[in-house]
């Protein structure tokens, strides 16, 4: 530690220089240790259990603890603490740090890994002042402030992309808001609001011309659509096709049959038509360009008998997917949808895509980021740790990134209600 101690002084006493100078020596210790410990296994077998042993007492007791939480506070990648975490026993129980409050999410928005978008508090809440950004793989979050403009009353996000969220403030005032930029766009109040958060979307960025907002009301039977722009929605009459949002109601005779349509999730866009879902597993498509002539239901049998506890239509590698959680005690189902022969296939395995399912955005992407693929994120939170969970469908459990916990259901997490991811 002579080193350290003279060039401490050296800059007299200058904080960030001894630091500096501290995780050089940190690296270069590391450096010998991994050197010497090449040596002494290329000098032959019979001294092997030696070797061992000084090798687990350099990585055990050959670093200070403070030292050793310095590495670990300058790591920001997850693969990085895993590395870390798996050298030893010594390693692996130093405490990761809390979680940072960083200047802006905006240099973390890429196309790795997505932010998750979370508003703070209740949607019944009339004090809504407040949003979160997290993200799943650094475990940073931002608390930032709503503009004065859409900060008072209750806020629901109803659909994500392209960093934008669709929301609604006081349940019947919609607007677009970008939560990296805090850029927003004003709507114009619907005639009839759908009053059921999975039922609109919008088709592109909203720095398009042709970007159309789409809501589907359950109250009079009608899609409402907006072009960006404009001063109004224009309303497609479904000619007759009630869609009661409501749940379903006794029927007095079994030969009767219940129209009604209530999605259970938000919509997508699926090779170029608008699909939801509904209660009863029906898939409604159509094309937003001619929704009266377009609308069809296809009947598909139920791939899930639990009351579920989130459901997501998901597009991958040309497929539309199902995804359902069950009610606390059961893993994820995947099924894949076969639409002209109407049935469903579960599937084992995503490859080296990854599935995040959100209430308001939902889609599949390339694990770009290693040990990602395979996965499924939900905004789920460890009670008492706030670390992202995961489910692995090459285990069959969750975990996290951040401990080495697992867990066959999910009753020991937290969901994080009114949040949605943010693709870009």
């Amino acid at each position: 530690m002579s080193k350290i101690n003279q060039d401490s002084g050296k800059h007299h006493g200058n904080k960030k220089e001894v630091i500096k100078d501290l995780w050089g020596y940190c690296f270069d210790l590391i450096f010998c240790i991994k050197t010497t410990s090449k040596i002494n296994q290329d000098s032959g077998k019979h001294q092997e259990d030696e070797e061992e042993v000084i090798k687990d007492d350099l990585w055990d007791r050959g670093l200070p603890s403070e030292l050793l939480e310095l590495i670990l506070s300058k790591l920001i990648f997850v693969v990085d603490i895993k590395k870390f975490q798996a050298v030893c026993k010594t390693w692996r129980s130093i405490n990761i740090p809390p979680p940072r409050q960083l200047p802006s999410p905006l240099p973390y928005a890429d196309s790795s890994c997505p932010l998750l978008f979370q508003i703070m508090g209740f949607p019944t809440q009339e004090k809504h002042y407040k949003y979160r950004i997290l993200h799943p793989l650094y475990n940073y979050t931002w608390d930032m402030d709503f503009p004065p403009q859409v900060s008072d009353g209750p806020k629901r996000i109803y659909f994500s992309k392209y960093g934008w969220s669709l929301m609604t403030r006081f349940f019947m005032q919609p607007f677009l808001f970008n939560p990296l930029t805090q850029e927003m766009i004003k709507l114009p109040t619907m005639p009839i609001f759908p009053w059921y958060s999975p039922c609109m979307l919008f088709t592109c960025p909203p720095s398009q011309p042709d970007c159309l907002v789409v809501a589907i009301s359950g109250l009079d039977g009608s899609i409402y659509v907006h072009k960006l722009g404009e001063a109004d929605w224009k309303k497609h009459d479904l000619k007759g096709r009630k869609m009661d949002l409501n749940f379903p109601r006794r029927l007095k005779h079994k030969s009767m049959i219940d129209c009604s349509f209530r999605p259970i999730c938000h919509p997508i866009l699926y090779q170029g038509l608008c699909c939801c879902l509904d209660w009863k597993r029906r898939l409604v498509v159509f094309d937003i360009q001619d929704i009266e002539h377009s609308w069809k239901e296809v009947f598909i049998p139920s791939p899930c008998m639990v009351s579920a506890h989130l459901t997501a239509l998901v597009e991958h590698n040309g497929q539309l997917l199902v995804v359902v959680f069950g009610d606390g005690t059961e893993r994820p189902c995947i099924f894949k949808l076969d639409l002209k022969r109407k049935l469903h296939v579960k599937m084992e395995s995503l490859g080296k895509n990854a599935l995040f399912i959100s209430e308001g955005a939902s889609f599949s992407q390339r694990a770009i980021v290693s040990g990602i693929g395979n996965k499924v994120f939900v905004p789920f939170l460890k009670k008492y740790t706030d670390f992202f969970r995961f489910y692995s469908l090459a285990i069959g459990k969750y975990h996290s990134f951040f401990d080495n916990l697992s867990s066959n259901d999910f009753r020991d997490m937290e969901f994080l209600p009114n949040s949605s991811w943010l693709p870009m």
